[in-house]
């Protein structure tokens, strides 16, 4: 293996408000000549693994719900849950303060929002099926990688702050009253770190990218972390260099660059 790189999806291989669903010709193409020269393109995502929407690529692993599970050539190598009590507590609240959850493992995902118009548009918005998600109602022992939240206001995003400050890390989600909801030790960068040791490779042949404040860690751990032209701030103190937006195939110009391909 010749090096890894690690793409963060919305925002890095697509970009909703471009009109950018699925990775682009040219994104397609740049990554077949990676793979072409023995580099691993691994797929970085907030997303858990089962609804990862089609892209064209076959993936040679994911580090998937913000890092709490990796994997590579088929191989799971690293899968965390949050504690039982965090999670009953998030249950126990949605009632309370009105909010749709997700309890996301990597097989399917588990929601009191299945009859919710504002979770399905949210999803229809991130081109989600909703196929691979559950009703609470029919589970007896609900689980989680990762939660995200659908809310109907800024202020019920206040709400839903105070009542889990210091208890989870909550990341909202560009342009709709959603949001990651990750206990504090987990992020994307540990995901990165367990595939890097699981395969041995020398760091510094290791490359991400990224343009969310959830990406930090991301952008950190690989050896050369690169943020899209359109970024978080979060990402200004942490990446090496700034490539082009998603339209102006800001992935492949950075490749080049590095002379990956």
């Amino acid at each position: 293996m010749n090096g890894i790189v690690f793409f963060d999806y919305d925002g890095t291989l697509v970009d909703e408000s471009s009109k950018i669903f699925r990775p682009t010709k040219t994104t397609l193409e740049t990554v077949k000549r990676l793979q072409a020269n023995d580099i691993a393109v691994i797929l970085a995502t907030g997303r858990a693994k089962c609804y990862v929407p089609e892209t064209g690529i076959e993936w040679d692993g994911i580090v998937a719900s913000n890092g709490a599970y990796a994997e590579i050539g088929g191989k799971t190598v690293y899968s965390t849950l949050v504690d039982k009590a965090r999670t009953e507590e998030l249950i126990s609240r949605a009632d309370e303060l009105g909010y749709v959850y997700v309890l996301e493992t990597q097989e399917r995902c588990i929601t009191n929002g299945m009859k919710n118009d504002m979770f399905l548009k949210m999803l229809n918005r991130f081109d989600i099926s909703s196929k691979n998600f559950v009703s609470i109602d029919d589970v007896d022992e609900p689980a989680a990688n990762k939660m995200f939240l659908v809310y109907d206001s800024a202020e019920k995003m206040e709400l839903i702050q105070k009542a889990f400050e210091g208890k989870f890390v909550l990341r909202s989600h560009r342009g709709s009253f959603s949001c990651d909801c990750d206990t504090p030790d987990n992020n994307k960068g540990i995901g990165v770190r367990r595939i890097i040791e699981f395969t041995g490779i020398d760091r510094n042949k290791t490359y991400s990218f990224g343009d969310g404040p959830n990406d930090r860690e991301l952008i950190s751990e690989a050896g050369h972390g690169i943020a899209m032209g359109v970024h978080d701030k979060a990402l200004n103190d942490v990446c090496e260099s700034v490539t082009l937006t998603v339209a102006e195939e800001g992935v492949t110009a950075a490749l080049k660059n590095f002379g990956l391909v």
